[in-house]
């Protein structure tokens, strides 16, 4: 008997560790202190963010380099993993960080058009607020013996941890019932392409 599995949603999870660990954790925590925090009015004021517009592209503009060649080398794992080669060149649409108080959370919502999206998580305690990812067949739920697939599926975030995933998979972060502060670095990528028309 064989089961095919098709129409899936690859998400990318895996983890910055030892000396890369260290570098990344270092230029962050440096990057971090030179950054003004604002609420994001847009989603009703639900966590801080270093760019509410999302116009910026900060790893490069505060120098991140560690993190970026970590985050090149996940992606083109991913990549290899879902077929996508020869990978193209590609370049972040923004990136940022977003910061959660106790209380704070983030709304469901996706990041467009954008190729990839993808998180890093630098502080945590690991129960500061799990991000979740809504199913994108829908139509599961109208069918009794598949509707329990129809369910979003959660995430622990963890110090080291990224996680990659199509940008336009909707994804939101469970409050942060803590009394510590969590802090994770968000990005957008696009690859070059005549359909973006990004080169």
């Amino acid at each position: 008997m064989e089961l095919l599995r098709s129409f899936s949603t690859p998400i990318y999870l895996s983890e910055i560790k030892g000396s890369t660990f260290d570098n990344v954790q270092e230029e962050i925590s440096s990057c971090i202190s030179k950054l003004d925090f604002s609420m994001n009015d847009d989603w009703g004021k639900t966590h801080f963010m270093s760019d509410i517009n999302f116009t910026e592209h900060m790893f490069g503009k505060h120098s991140l380099t560690h993190l970026m060649d970590a985050i090149d080398r996940h992606l083109k794992r991913y990549m290899k993993e879902i077929g996508y080669e020869p990978m193209q060149e590609y370049h972040y649409d923004s990136s940022w960080v977003a910061l959660f108080e106790k209380g704070n959370y983030g709304h469901i919502h996706d990041h467009g058009a954008v190729d990839i999206s993808g998180v890093y998580y630098h502080k945590t305690n690991g129960k500061d607020g799990n991000i979740f990812f809504e199913s994108p067949n829908t139509n599961l739920a109208s069918s009794l013996p598949f509707s329990h697939l129809s369910n979003s599926m959660t995430c622990e975030p963890k110090e080291g941890r990224i996680l990659l995933f199509p940008g336009w998979l909707k994804h939101g972060i469970k409050m942060n019932e803590t009394d510590d502060t969590r802090i994770s670095l968000s990005f957008n990528i696009y690859f070059n392409n005549e359909r973006h028309g990004k080169n």
